[in-house]
C-alpha cells in the first residue's frame, strides 16, 4: 500500500534540468520519425514519479472512463495484460508542474519549430505487468483520434524502469511518418479492445528499429509514425508515462471516414460508466 497522497506529494523534488537535445536529434525526427535522449530529468524525480504511479495505479484512484486494459475487452475480469491511465494530470495536476511535462513541452516545441505556448499537452500512463504484459502491435497514435480534425502532433514517452527489448521497449519504422492514417482494426477484431492495430508490409517491419531506453531517458515520436512493443518477458514490471503534444487541431475540409473510429465509439458508449464518470470520458483526449 502506498504513502499517502499528500506526503508523496509533499516530497515531490525540485530542481532544474536541461535535456540535451541535439540538432542530430531534431534531424533524426525529421527523417525517421523518432529520435531517443538519454535523460529528460533526474533520477530523483524518476524515483518520485515511480511512487506517483504506482498510487495511482491503485484500485480506485481514477474514474472508471480514465483506466481500462489495452489488450481485453472493457471492464472484462481476469488479470490485467496492458491497463492504461487516460489523463492522469486530472488527478494530480501536480504532474503538470514536473521537469518531465516542461522539457518534454520544450523539446516538442523545438522539434515541431513552434513557440512552447501553442503546444496542449495530455497525459497517458502504460504498464506492462511482470511475465504477462502484452504487446502492444503495430500502430500509429493518430489512428485513434477523431478523423474530422487535423492534427499536427508528437509524443514524448518515459521509461520509469530501463526499457529494454526483454520488458517492451518500443520500435519504430523508420519514415512511417510521412504517410497517411493506414488502415486499423482493433485486436482480435473486437471492437470493446481498445488496442488498434495496423498492417505493415514485410519489408517495413525488416526495417524496424527497435529503442531501449534507460529509466529517465525519453523517446520523441509523431503520430503518424508506425511503431509497436513486445510483451515484458521479465520479472518486474514495465512502466512508462507518455505525454502527448498538439498544436491546436484544424477541422478538415471533408471529414475522413475510419471504420474503426466509428466501432470504437460504438463499443465506448455501452461501457457501465455512470452519468459523474462519463464527464471524463467525455473529455478522452485525441
Amino acid at each position: 500500500m502506498s504513502r499517502p497522497i499528500v506526503e508523496i506529494l509533499a516530497d515531490q523534488p525540485r530542481g532544474e534540468f536541461e535535456p540535451a537535445l541535439a540538432e542530430a536529434n531534431l534531424a533524426a525526427f525529421r527523417d525517421q520519425g523518432f529520435t531517443s535522449i538519454a535523460r529528460i530529468t533526474t533520477d530523483e524525480e524518476v524515483a518520485w514519479l515511480r511512487e506517483v504511479y504506482d498510487w495511482i495505479y491503485e484500485a480506485g484512484r481514477t474514474p472508471k472512463a480514465a483506466r481500462f486494459d489495452l489488450a481485453r475487452p472493457y471492464d472484462s475480469a481476469g488479470e490485467d495484460l496492458l491497463p492504461q491511465i487516460i489523463a492522469p494530470e486530472r488527478v494530480l495536476p501536480a504532474l503538470k508542474d514536473t521537469l518531465f511535462y516542461r522539457n518534454g513541452r520544450k523539446c516538442a516545441a523545438r522539434i515541431l519549430g513552434v513557440d512552447e505556448g501553442v503546444l496542449n499537452g495530455w497525459g497517458h500512463m502504460i504498464r506492462k505487468p511482470p511475465k504477462t504484459g502484452a504487446p502492444l502491435p503495430w500502430h500509429q497514435d493518430e489512428a485513434y483520434w477523431d478523423p474530422a480534425l487535423i492534427y499536427r502532433a508528437m509524443g514524448s514517452w518515459l521509461p520509469l524502469d530501463d526499457a529494454t527489448i526483454e520488458n517492451g521497449c518500443m520500435s519504430f519504422v523508420p519514415g512511417s511518418h510521412r504517410g497517411e492514417v493506414r488502415e486499423h482494426w482493433h485486436v482480435g477484431n473486437d471492437p470493446s479492445v481498445h488496442a488498434l492495430y495496423c498492417k505493415p508490409e514485410a519489408s517495413e517491419v525488416a526495417r524496424a528499429v527497435p529503442v531501449p531506453v534507460p529509466a529517465g531517458g525519453c523517446v520523441f515520436h509523431q503520430s503518424r509514425t508506425l511503431h509497436a512493443s513486445g510483451p515484458n518477458t521479465t520479472q518486474r514490471a514495465r512502466r512508462a508515462y507518455a505525454n502527448e503534444w498538439q498544436l491546436a487541431p484544424v477541422k478538415a475540409d471533408v471529414a475522413v471516414q475510419r471504420r474503426w473510429i466509428d466501432e470504437h465509439r460504438e463499443a465506448w458508449a455501452q461501457r457501465d460508466i455512470d452519468d459523474t464518470r462519463k464527464t471524463w470520458a467525455e473529455k478522452e483526449p485525441g
